[in-house]
């Protein structure tokens, strides 16, 4: 009894152990996490400043040649680097959604250097984020997976993975032509190829992480040809991210690529996450309702952080908008004119001039019911309508005036 006693002891200590340990990994993985998208917020405010004192040159130089630039690559790459270790301590569905952090930063940080404004709805954005994060944070996976290289080569071999990276290339070649060959230039499409790609980021960068944290651990995975495979992804992807997030921050206000990014780049990384490394496997269905309920909060957030936001001159004039409209909402300038087409609801009264007319003008233009000056109030003199129709429609200009002989 006495060794049974000992040894239920030792095992309760052991679990308690290695609970704490668990825990302590999630805390660092928060901690890089946040500290990496808080440079990469500093980062793209900074790519994005340069491009704008670009703009303001007379004889215009190209982006790479300014050393401001290359700071701000710099900061993001140190950013990445806070990112990829996290994911060697946390599960990258985690990981993910505390970019969060980024897009609240730059609200903050577009609003000191770039003199962009920041309103009421923005700051309840602001609050709503940080309960999303914090539901985020409290309700994801707590079983963190390390797979060795040969656990890596047999999830790269699963049928499901294979599936997924079929549909996610060809997802990526259709908005390249989109892009290149039709020249649709919208914030959806230049960031939809950015999520793609970072989809392959996260695995290879979650996969390297691992790899080289049992390295240094004592278990040596610098045999299998799975870590140089993720390796050469990693860069490779990374690369092709900073191409064209920088094309997307050069047209467009980073208040809206920021947070439009965050959320195309957290759902990509979640999918990545479950699809690969089974991240949801385990839980129950209240502790994925609510980190998913989260993620939506997060993602509303993101929403109230952009609205209001006006669309710069530039791109009104790159998008042919016609001088002089009322203001078009960012929406319409992210998704395509089908994902937001509403009822058009015609007029139902013509239009056309007002004007008084005197008893000596022509009895023809005087209406069928004359003002009566002992019954009203109005002028003795009388109103008549005019209508002009428009030459290729049925709708005539509305244009209330004197009418000038």
């Amino acid at each position: 009894m006495a060794n049974e006693s000992t040894t239920a002891a030792i095992t309760a200590q052991t679990e308690s152990t290695a609970d704490e340990l668990h825990y302590q990994s999630l805390v660092i993985g928060c901690v890089l996490a946040i500290c990496g998208n808080l440079l990469i917020s500093v980062s793209l405010n900074l790519q994005k400043y340069t491009h704008m004192k670009n703009e303001e040159l007379e004889v215009k130089i190209h982006y790479t040649r300014n050393p401001l630039w290359w700071a701000g690559v710099s900061m993001m790459i140190i950013g990445e680097v806070g990112n990829f270790s996290a994911y060697g301590y946390a599960p990258a569905s985690l990981v993910a959604p505390l970019g969060t952090t980024t897009v609240i930063a730059n609200m903050f940080l577009a609003a000191i250097f770039l003199k962009e404004k920041i309103g009421p709805e923005n700051l309840f954005g602001s609050a709503l984020a940080v309960v999303g994060a914090i539901l985020v944070v409290g309700f994801a996976p707590k079983k963190e997976k390390i797979l060795d290289g040969a656990l890596l080569q047999t999830h790269l071999k699963n049928i499901g993975f294979i599936v997924y990276t079929c549909v996610e290339l060809a997802a990526l070649t259709g908005l390249l032509i989109l892009l290149h060959l039709y020249k649709m230039t919208r914030v959806v499409i230049y960031l939809s190829i950015v999520a793609i790609i970072a989809s392959f980021s996260v695995i290879s960068a979650k996969a390297v992480s691992s790899m080289i944290q049992l390295t240094f651990a004592g278990d040596s995975q610098l045999k299998y040809w799975s870590l140089y495979i993720m390796i050469f992804i990693m860069f490779s992807t990374a690369i092709l991210q900073v191409k064209y997030l920088n094309a997307a921050m050069k047209k467009f206000e980073s208040t809206i690529v920021v947070p439009t990014n965050f959320v195309f780049f957290t759902i990509s990384a979640i999918i990545a996450g479950i699809v690969f490394y089974r991240e949801f496997w385990g839980m129950t269905a209240l502790e994925i309702f609510m980190f998913l309920f989260g993620c939506c909060l997060s993602f509303v957030g993101v929403y109230f952080i952009v609205a209001g936001r006006k669309i710069p001159a530039a791109i009104v004039e790159a998008t042919h908008a016609t001088p002089g409209e009322p203001p078009v909402s960012i929406a319409s300038k992210i998704f395509p004119a089908w994902l937001l087409a509403t009822m058009n609801v015609g007029k139902v009264q013509p239009s056309g001039y007002v004007s008084h007319i005197s008893d000596e003008q022509d009895e023809s233009r005087r209406p069928f019911v004359a003002a009566d000056g002992a019954d009203s109030d109005s002028s003795q003199d009388t109103l008549y309508t005019t209508y002009k129709p428009e030459a290729n429609g049925i709708n005539g200009n509305m244009n209330y005036g004197t009418d000038e002989q």
